[in-house]
């Protein structure tokens, strides 16, 4: 406990946090002055912040309570205005895991970033990775896309890392790891200067899961989820279905630490989109649905070694192997001016992607003395290789749904993704009298190989190699980046400056049209942090930082994907990066009510462009820079816990956005968007042991880079018991109960209106159980390796 006196008012403020300063949200506090024996009764925050006010000076005793934890209780002598910071110690009969994180609250939000403990939380029970992200308050899965509510685009880190993937490959990656191996999700809000400057409104951070506990323990889980479509018969069945088992297994003694995660998944699921073109005298209803099953596993694991007191070494790694076998199914009825039918084209290609994943580090931490003065040093390494066969066969058919032989269309391709990842990185922490220093550097360097060889296919099944499909690319992007950051706190006022520089030099090579294309820049990235604690109930902070989103290697890569036999995609091997520059200032309430205000500036915008022609009625999308956004608006996030027995998490987002266009054929854009979302969780019993969990969100209209989307929204429901002496855990979760979360975005393209709808077929219940295992012993004030000082200060 450290008491600090601050003022001659007399007010008691503090916080409780658990030894790893995690904070213990809805601790009970009871205080009683010693002479009068009145008692003043409050509960901490979500982050586990308490304050008592307007009290006599005096003498008091404090007793502090949390499930799971030793009862703390201390005499203090109230003169002035006192500061506590509480550390409970897990109770030598604790519960263990399960019933620890099960009392933490599933939501803890604050300036720097807002945190989502998926262990705690009853929808997310056996789901995945990409599902558990969508479950965080005010983030949005939209088929491969990751956004914040009115902000934008954000990347992705697993354990502190960028992952360097993005659209299907990233998704698929995710949907690979089960919520099981997550302990909590981060939404990293302003990210200071010590972490990479990628994405655009900020980064997510997904935590495995890795017990403190010393000794043995773990936990296995099975899951069963059954999709629920409309029509429920899809290509003549309706065996809709998803299993997967995890394990985790950890163990602690005074100087080893070392964790495995294991998921193994089977998967058959539909996946699709509907684009409508709608052309002066006819009009192009294009639906692309996939059949597909999925089988994968993934396995997550690490050793931590203390040499010394003060310095810790240790390594990880995270691989697994993913296999989607399937098909697209490509229906086009394309109707006249009067609403008739003139013809069908359909298009069938079946895919037999593998794709193994393969990412080790090797890391230390030195403190070299008392005062916080620590070195990390991190090596890393990621490789991700795919490949795929494709048989494409496309043919149009006349109104009377006969085919039309001069219009077969066959191919056959392979393709391959090869990108290999190195990275190397030191930060150091300085405390001085006048300020916390971090410094730090990092070393990128990522080759992707990428080809696509396509062939024509006769009717005898023989095969020609197509020169005018096929290529070959490569990509290499090497990064320097170096970084400063101050962080001091002066009575109520806590800074934060920081400023990052990366110097990046990118070759994009296309070997089959013997292209090459050179860039190289420098770019400074700031980000401000300031708060002043007005009072103990309200508190004020101001936040400004320069991002960037650099585009994807297959945006960069000229080869032509095939659609249909007259749709095509194609990357821009010209594409530049965008950069986003935000602003928010906020207020907080009892950290119970955050209202704020913010403005994000997008400049050298980029999206995908599909632009139809009318006189053949093709259809190519490439990537382009051409867009620059402004987006002003306001929100309110409300986190209650009216009742021991209910917690309650609101958050709503109003927002405008004014999207220019350098395009002569794209129209710039503006107009309103609002956001509102729920997440309530209802305990049964004292213990918390049964619980069930209601949460709803709610997106409008909106601009949607250069076009409107339509409303869409999303209901889920769970329920959940914990028995057999708190070891077995059983949850029936209902996901989007209402199949209403798919958005669909209209766009006008050189005069010609589209409008694109992603399927999203995400409704589904869901079956699982958990049983774990294990002798747990507490220690106190136990520092289990480099755990938390892996998680650098913002």
């Amino acid at each position: 406990m450290l008491q600090l006196n601050l003022r001659a008012q007399v007010k008691l403020t503090g916080s409780v946090t658990d030894v790893s300063h995690h904070g213990l949200g809805y601790a009970t506090l009871s205080l009683t002055d010693i002479s009068t024996q009145k008692n003043y009764s409050t509960q901490a925050d979500s982050a586990g912040k308490f304050g008592f006010d307007k009290l006599d000076k005096g003498d008091y005793r404090l007793k502090v309570t949390y499930a799971g934890f030793s009862n703390f209780e201390t005499a203090l002598t109230l003169n002035a205005d006192t500061t506590l910071a509480i550390v409970l110690q897990q109770a030598n009969n604790s519960l263990g895991l399960v019933m620890v994180t099960a009392s933490k609250p599933v939501i803890e939000n604050s300036q720097e970033k807002l945190i989502y403990n998926v262990s705690g939380n009853v929808t997310a029970t056996g789901s995945d990775a990409l599902t558990a992200i969508g479950k965080v308050p005010g983030i949005k899965v939209s088929g491969d896309e990751i956004s914040i509510a009115g902000k934008g685009a954000v990347k992705v880190m697993l354990n502190d890392r960028i992952i360097q993937l993005a659209g299907t490959d990233l998704a698929r990656f995710l949907k690979s790891i089960s919520a099981n191996q997550i302990s909590r999700i981060e939404l990293i809000k302003n990210p200071s200067a010590a972490y990479d400057a990628e994405g655009n409104a900020g980064l997510i951070n997904i935590t495995t899961k890795r017990s403190t506990k010393q000794g043995l323990s773990g936990n296995v889980q099975l899951n069963n989820k059954k999709w629920l479509h409309t029509p429920a018969t899809v290509y003549g069945t309706s065996n809709w279905w998803m299993s997967d088992g995890s394990a985790n297994i950890n163990y602690n003694s005074n100087k080893w630490s070392a964790y495995a995660n294991l998921n193994v998944a089977a998967d058959h699921e539909l996946e699709g989109f509907e684009t409508d073109v709608y052309y002066p005298k006819q009009t192009w209803r294009q639906t692309d649905t996939g059949d597909y099953k999925m089988h994968s596993f993934n396995v997550v694991a690490g050793v931590d070694y203390k040499l010394s007191p003060k310095t810790t070494i240790g390594l990880s790694y995270l691989g697994g192997r993913e296999v989607y076998v399937g098909s697209d199914n490509v229906n086009n009825p394309i109707y006249n001016s009067g609403g008739g039918l003139d013809s069908t084209l359909r298009t069938y290609a079946t895919y037999h992607p593998i794709a193994l994943s393969n990412s080790g580090n090797i890391h230390a931490l030195i403190k070299f003395d008392t005062t916080g003065k620590k070195l990390l040093l991190n090596a890393d390494y990621f490789n991700y290789y795919r490949t795929d066969r494709s048989n494409f066969e496309s043919n149009t058919y006349s109104p009377v749904n006969q085919s039309i032989p001069t219009s077969n269309t066959r191919y056959y391709d392979t393709n391959k993704q090869n990108i290999k990842v190195f990275t190397f990185k030191a930060d150091a922490e300085i405390p001085t009298s006048f300020a916390k220093i971090a410094l730090g550097t990092k070393l990128s360097f990522i080759n992707n190989y990428s080809n696509a060889f396509y062939y024509d296919k006769d009717a005898n099944d023989n095969l020609t190699y197509n020169t005018n499909l096929s290529n070959e690319f490569r990509y290499i992007e090497n990064t320097q980046a170096v970084y400063a950051n101050i962080s001091k706190e002066k009575n109520r006022w806590k800074y934060q400056l920081g400023l990052r520089a990366e110097y990046t030099e990118t070759k994009g090579e296309s070997i089959t049209l013997n292209q090459t294309t050179p860039n190289n820049y420098l770019k400074l990235f700031p980000s401000v942090a300031i708060s002043f604690q007005a009072d103990t109930d309200n508190s004020f902070g101001f936040t400004f930082g320069r991002r960037i989103n650099r585009p994807t290697f297959w945006n960069l890569n000229p080869f032509k994907s095939l659609y249909t036999a007259y749709s095509y995609g194609e990357g821009n091997p010209f594409l530049r990066p965008e950069y986003n520059t935000n602003f928010e200032l906020s207020h907080t309430y009892k950290n119970v009510l955050t209202s704020a205000v913010f403005l994000n500036i997008t400049d050298n915008g980029f999206n995908n462009v599909t632009i139809s022609s009318a006189d053949t009625n093709l259809v190519r999308t490439i990537p382009l820079n051409f867009i620059k956004t402004y987006r002003l608006g306001i929100s309110e996030n409300l986190a209650l816990h009216p009742f021991p027995w209910f917690d309650n998490n609101n958050q709503v987002t109003f927002y405008h956005t004014d999207a220019h266009s350098g395009l002569d054929y794209i129209k710039s854009i503006n107009g309103y968007g609002l956001y509102i979302a729920t997440n309530n969780t209802l305990y049964f019993n004292a213990d918390k042991t049964m619980a069930a969990a209601v949460n709803f969100w709610y997106q409008f209209p909106e601009v949607d880079h250069i076009g409107r989307s339509d409303r869409y929204y999303k209901l889920d429901a769970g329920l959940t018991a914990i028995t057999l002496k708190k070891k077995l855990n059983i949850a029936l979760n209902f996901n989007d109960i209402f199949r209403t979360s798919a958005q669909a975005s209209t766009y006008t393209v050189n005069g010609i209106k589209t409008k694109f709808t992603n399927f999203q077929l995400n409704r589904f219940v869901q079956l699982s159980v958990a049983y774990r295992f294990g002798k747990e012993t507490n220690t106190d004030n136990r520092d289990t390796g480099n755990e938390e000082e892996r998680k650098r200060i913002h």
